[in-house]
Order: structure tokens, then sequence, then C-alpha cells
């Protein structure tokens, strides 16, 4: 074939290779692609495509790997990250005769879901000893075999005398809170929770204070205190940890958000996170923590939904957040309240009737019809109609959250449903695609069984 001829070929190769990608690879995963840098490749709708390989940013590497060692290393971190399956195009079939020890691994630890010559190869990344292998390197501090001028041959990939010990899991902690005064305790009893349940997890601590400056930093050993940002309450301070960070948000395995009003309502769930739950969750697109929802569907910013997760304590990977962008979602630019008392929304306002109902109930009346209700509701009147408007706000941000969690494929996981499927189940994948109506349904306590539109108790669901 001329390089004239595959020049004009190329545009249907990359239309032929998405096409075998959405035929073997569910949506919402996220995908290797030897791309040599095309963006053209990775243009899929449904679907998180990253260069294979890339720099810390996320853009094209700008070279090939110089041995199959480094290209497994690589594959690693990136695995670790939460890649899910790698794919050669044709254009780079050479890589699997020329990295002959990549070959291999993929060969036998990982699973070939679908190869067409002239089209593309597809594997499936799989958990493997030898990943575990180039773990034990940066665990130990020694030199990464990728980062050495040696020759692939020279490094012994697959001999392995016993996996290494596992590493403790990472965990970015954000608490945000407003002031000290209410609700003092929480971040002392969040530690304790670690303490408890969770003692050999390796934890950093940002306390967001909405309430002091932006440029406030005080730190002290392993926790450190930062001025917040209120404007879209614990979502624009989630951000302000995140820009905090920096980089380093990568040193972690999960990120755990937490409002210092965590521990109030429902707080039965807290005691099912654990260290072997989190472990087994790692590196997968998952939002792990309290699944909410209401008795009928809403609609909000044209979205159609039920359920979210509670925003007062869950777990996410960086990989999910840094996909997410911001946790703001509806800032203060959305025009959606009248600043009426009687009245609060707009009449155009992106909210559903029965949205708005759910919402002003939850604030100032007895609930949304399922036995409970807010702790600090308080009556609508022109004195607290800026405070309604801001927590309504909160709640929208919150509903959005989980709606755009979901889009780009990542998925909300009920901890108190996971904590009592994951000893009875040894499909793990499986387990994770199950609805959130089967997760509500199944959980061992405060079991909910969604028929239709309503909710119903069901103490006997297990």
């Amino acid at each position: 074939m001329t390089a004239a001829t595959s020049r004009e070929r190329y545009p249907a190769l990359i239309a032929e290779t998405q096409r075998r990608i959405r035929a073997h690879v569910p949506e919402g995963s996220v995908v290797l692609i030897v791309s040599k840098g095309d963006e053209d490749l990775l243009r899929m709708d449904g679907y998180r495509t990253w260069h294979f390989p890339r720099d810390e940013w996320g853009t094209y590497a700008g070279h090939h790997p110089s041995t199959s060692a480094e290209a497994i290393g690589h594959l690693r971190q990136l695995y670790g990250q939460g890649a899910q399956y790698l794919v050669f195009p044709a254009t780079a079939a050479w890589w699997l005769d020329h990295y002959r020890e990549l070959a291999d691994h993929l060969a036998t630890a990982h699973s070939l879901v679908a190869s067409e010559e002239g089209v593309c190869a597809i594997y499936e990344l799989r958990p493997s000893a030898v990943f575990d292998a180039f773990a034990s390197f940066e665990e130990s501090g020694d030199e990464s075999p990728w980062n050495r001028t040696t020759q692939a041959a020279d490094v012994q990939l697959i001999s392995l005398a016993a996996p290494a010990p596992r590493r403790p899991l990472r965990v970015l902690t954000i608490l945000v809170r407003h002031g000290s005064a209410q609700y003092a305790g929480a971040e002392d009893d969040i530690s304790d929770l670690f303490s408890r349940q969770m003692p050999n997890v390796s934890r950093r601590v940002i306390v967001v204070d909405n309430a002091l400056p932006p440029d406030v930093v005080s730190e002290r050993g392993l926790t450190a205190v930062i001025g917040g940002d209120n404007s879209s309450r614990e979502f624009s301070a989630f951000d302000r940890a995140l820009a905090f960070i920096g980089a380093d948000i990568w040193s972690y395995d999960f990120v755990h958000c937490a409002t210092s009003a965590f521990n109030t309502l429902y707080v039965a769930y807290l005691e099912r996170f654990s260290p072997i739950l989190l472990q087994a969750t790692a590196g997968r697109a998952v939002c792990i923590g309290h699944i909410d929802c209401y008795d009928e569907a809403i609609e909000v910013c044209g979205h159609r939904a039920q359920h979210w997760m509670r925003s007062g304590f869950f777990f996410l990977p960086p990989t999910e957040i840094k996909a997410l962008g911001s946790f703001v979602s509806v800032p203060d630019s959305v025009p959606i309240f009248s600043g009426r008392p009687d009245r609060p929304f707009r009449d155009d306002a992106p909210v559903s009737s029965r949205y708005q109902d759910y919402i002003t109930r939850w604030l100032t009346g007895d609930g949304v019809g399922q036995g409970v209700s807010w702790h600090s509701r308080f009556a609508l009147t022109d004195d607290t109609v800026d405070m309604f408007m801001s927590k309504a706000r909160a709640i929208l941000n919150e509903q959005m959250l989980s709606i755009r969690l979901q889009a780009l494929g990542c998925r909300l996981i009920d901890v108190t449903w996971l904590a009592a499927m994951m000893p009875r189940h040894g499909n793990l994948d499986a387990l994770l695609s199950r609805s959130w109506r089967e997760q509500l349904a199944h959980r061992d306590r405060d079991a909910r069984v969604v028929t239709g539109s309503t909710i119903e108790h069901d103490p006997l669901a297990i």
C-alpha cells in the first residue's frame, strides 16, 4: 500500500476502529488508544478515550516507549488511574511485533475481546502479577524498570517469587465547613471513623472553611485548613480544595468528600465503609456513598432523574474528579429564582414543578413524603428567601453532580448494598453494573423497592 493510498484509507480506518470499539466495549469505559497523537481517533461520544502513551496532563506523550518494560509500566500506571481497555488500530499493529514482552503480557494477563486484521485489536485490561511487580518498585523506592536504559530482555517481567504486599490505600479527605461553631466535632468524628474502620489507610486532610478568606492557609502535619469559596456552598469549596492540592491529587486512590453536617439525618451507612470495599473498587469509575431517591422522577436543566449521591460523605477516584472538571453545575449565573417568598422559582426555571415542590417542602415543610424532615427547616419569608435560594441551589448542584458523573460513565454505588453483596458474589464487575433500583431494593437494611415511579419499603429485602 502506497503512502498516498494509506492517507486516503486512514479516515475510513478511524471510522471502522470506532465502530469496533462501540461493538465490543461498554459505553462509559475508559479506553486507551495507541493514537500517535491523533485527536480524531479519540473523538467518541459516550466513551472516555485517552492517548497511549500520554503525559501527566493527559495529552499525547510525543514519543513511543523505548522498551516493553517502559510500555508495561505506563500501562500499569494508567490502569491504576482507571483505564479499562487498550486499542491498537491497524496503524499501530507493529507494536505487537516490536514490543514482544508487551504482546506476551497482553496475551497472558489480559483479555483479547476483538481482533480484525487491517482494523484493530482491543484488549480488556485485568489485574495482573506483572502490574503488582511494577507497583512494588514504586513502593520500595527502587529505580523503576521502565526508567532504566537496559534492554527489556534484562528485566524479569514474568518470573515472580511472590506478589508484593498490597500497599495501604491513600485517601485525600476534603472536609467543608462554615466556621467551627456548628458541627465543631466533625473533623474529629471523621478521624475516629477512619481509625475505627480503616486504620491502615494513609490519609491527608484538607479542611475548607467557607467562613475564612480564600488566602488563608494553615498547615499542621498532614492537615491543612484553607479559606474557602461559599459561592456554591460545599461544591465551590470542593473546587477550592482541588485547586490547592493541584497535581498531587494523583498521589491518592480516592478523594473523600465530606461536609461538617455529614453525621446528621440517616447515618447508618457510614459504618459500611471498609478497606476491603475501597481496595476492591480502587481504580474503577465509581462514586461510593449513600444513594437517596425521590418517590417520583424530577426534571432539572433538561435531565430527568430520581436518585442522587448524598454529597455529605462520598468517595471518588481522582480520574473521575479530573473528568468532571468542577463540582459546581448550577452557578449563580443560571436564572432559577424569582426572589419572591410566595413563588420562589421563576416561571421559566429549568426545574420541573414536582422538583420545585420537593425542594420547597424539604427546606420549609415536613419533608418529601418519606417520613423524614430536614433538621434546619425554616419558614419562607422576605427575610429568609436568600437562604432558601442558596440552599435550594445546593440541592440542585447535588442532583446535577450525580447526573454529570453518570454521563461520564461513573457509576453511583450505594455503600450499604455493596458491603452486603461483596461477600456473597465473586464477580465485582457484575455487581457494579447493577442499577440504582436494584441496589436500593437489595440493601440488607433500610431497603427500598422502586415500582415504576413509586417507592415501597421492603423490610424483607436482602
